[in-house]
């Protein structure tokens, strides 16, 4: 056998090895962090699994295991954060461009995708001040200009502006906090 091949052998088996130790493991820290999402701890799992494997001749020496786990863990963190940070722009993209136009072509993988991401606004809204929440719905998720807002609610135009800024910057906050981002 080559060196090469023997090299690619032994990277392979410990490679296994590690992925058999933590799989499990990385599949539900990052389950907790998304609150039971599964469609998304196997994805953010998978792609832990791809990084390690890209890089996993720099670990074929590597004997601190403790070293390693926190390795992974941190890709996986990371890689939710990336991810949850790329579809929050997503969200707030789409929202823009539903102002302006409509989007009627959905695949099935952006329907998932749109779905954790309301689930997790949603969890957001939730936690505001019950007047921030009525106010945010109303003008965010019921796309109520401000005047209206503030007319259906009977409160100054003004108030419902100061209710969405604290409220953007509360959920940006939590994103911050929660994530690290």
């Amino acid at each position: 056998m080559s060196k090469r091949k023997l090299n690619s052998h032994i990277a392979y088996h410990h490679f296994q090895r590690i992925y058999t130790l933590y799989v499990g493991r990385i599949y539900n820290f990052v389950l907790k962090i998304t609150r039971g999402n599964s469609y998304l701890a196997e994805e953010i799992t998978q792609m832990v699994f791809v990084k390690l494997w890209e890089r996993i001749d720099n670990f074929v020496e590597e004997t601190d295991l403790l070293k390693l786990k926190s390795y992974l863990f941190t890709i996986a963190r990371n890689t939710l954060l990336n991810y949850l940070k790329h579809e929050t722009l997503e969200h707030i993209y789409l929202s823009t461009l539903k102002d302006t136009s409509t989007i009627e072509d959905y695949s099935s993988d952006d329907a998932i995708l749109t779905s954790f991401l309301n689930e997790y606004v949603q969890t957001l809204i939730n936690e505001l001040p019950p007047m921030r929440q009525k106010v945010f719905r109303l003008s965010r998720l019921q796309y109520l200009t401000i005047p209206e807002v503030a007319s259906e609610l009977g409160i100054a135009e003004s108030t419902v502006e100061n209710h969405l800024t604290l409220a953007l910057k509360f959920m940006r906050a939590e994103l911050k906090r929660r994530y690290k981002l």
